[in-house]
């Protein structure tokens, strides 16, 4: 029998986190939430995440836990796709956890909105002990005027581009819910080949279909945000490589060919300069790269004078940009990476206060 809701969680050794994310779902309801299906995707976990997990299903109905040999998160998402049978599919990260009612919350969102083809929501979000929130509209609204989901499109890629409120990222899947006929009728599931930000393309694809969209202001995720150890900010050599993947993948979507994407050029310039850089913290400066100073300043000017960093450069609209990635544009379009270098010094310096 079809559920109303299907919560996909890709858990891959976190056994740190992964009770709290559960009962956060289970507990948090008075019980098994109806109409709710809980399918966990075990992606090959080498910790005891996998007998976690088993145990949850052991004791709700509505848990179903499918073992996998390791493929990554997109695989596991997609698993979690291939299985559901709820009409909504909601994914869950497996180190975060959900508000209270936070379940309930979303259930009744996709009863108010079932014609939606994807609906947003908000979030809180936690470094540490320190709780803010994860704001993306100043109102709940219906967006079916294709120019304006087109500047939500765009704001997947760079969140300042939708202009509505906070430029808290947007290409989490998180923070929506999609209904599943729609995913399945426009065949849409995470690109599996991609190693980052397969989370960013999948939603940028969803909204390049999307011919409704539900923004609410509903606050139903505690998203953890890590810092030092977070795998976002350890060592990535060939995390140059895998952006051009990624844009390689975007740039072949036949999203460019058709109207109303000026919007969707401006926020890919940017999101370009945004991942620039981010490779100035992952691969270039970083404190575990061990090359010598000279090869990591040279990699780095090599890759700032390559496509598709130099059109970004010269094309961004400066206006379009966050105080520090203007100080990263003027650096490209002087060709001066000790200017990229020190401002990575001084943003580490500001990171760690």
């Amino acid at each position: 029998m079809d559920k109303l809701l299907s919560v996909i969680i890709p858990v891959y050794n976190v056994e740190k986190y992964i009770s709290k994310c559960l009962r956060s779902i289970l507990d948090g309801e008075a019980g098994e939430p109806a109409g709710v299906e809980v399918i966990i995707v075990d992606d090959g976990s080498t910790d005891k995440s996998g007998r976690i997990a088993d145990g949850f299903a052991q004791k709700y109905p509505c848990v179903r836990v499918i073992h996998k040999q390791n493929a990554g998160v997109a695989a596991a998402r997609n698993t979690g796709i291939s299985s559901a049978q709820g009409k909504w599919l909601y994914f869950v990260d497996s180190d975060d956890w959900m508000a209270k009612n936070g379940i309930r919350d979303i259930c009744e969102a996709v009863r108010n909105h079932p014609d939606a083809d994807v609906i947003f929501m908000e979030a809180y979000y936690h470094i540490g002990q320190k709780q803010s929130e994860w704001v993306h509209f100043s109102e709940s609204e219906d967006l079916t005027d294709l120019t304006d989901i087109r500047r939500l499109q765009g704001g997947i890629l760079y969140a300042p581009v939708w202009k509505r409120t906070s430029n808290d990222p947007m290409g989490a899947p998180w923070d929506k819910v999609y209904r599943r006929d729609f995913l399945e009728s426009n065949q849409l599931m995470f690109c599996e080949h991609l190693k980052v930000l397969d989370d960013m393309v999948f939603n940028f694809e969803v909204m390049g279909a999307a011919q409704k969209v539900c923004c609410t202001k509903i606050k139903p995720y505690h998203y953890r945000r890590f810092v030092a150890e977070s795998i976002t900010n350890t060592y990535k050599p060939d995390r140059v490589l895998q952006d051009r993947v990624v844009w390689e993948h975007l740039f072949s979507l036949k999203v460019w060919r058709g109207g109303h994407t000026e919007i969707l050029k401006r926020a890919m310039m940017c999101r370009v300069i945004k991942s620039f850089s981010i490779c100035c913290r992952l691969c270039f400066f970083n404190k575990e790269n061990r090359k010598c100073f000279r090869d990591k300043m040279m990699y780095a000017k090599q890759v700032m004078n390559s496509e598709p960093y130099h059109t970004a450069f010269w094309s961004v609209r400066l206006s379009d940009l966050e105080w520090k990635l203007k100080i990263v544009a003027l650096a490209g379009r002087l060709k001066s990476v000790w200017m990229l270098y020190f401002l990575h010094i001084a943003w580490e310096a500001v990171r760690k206060c």
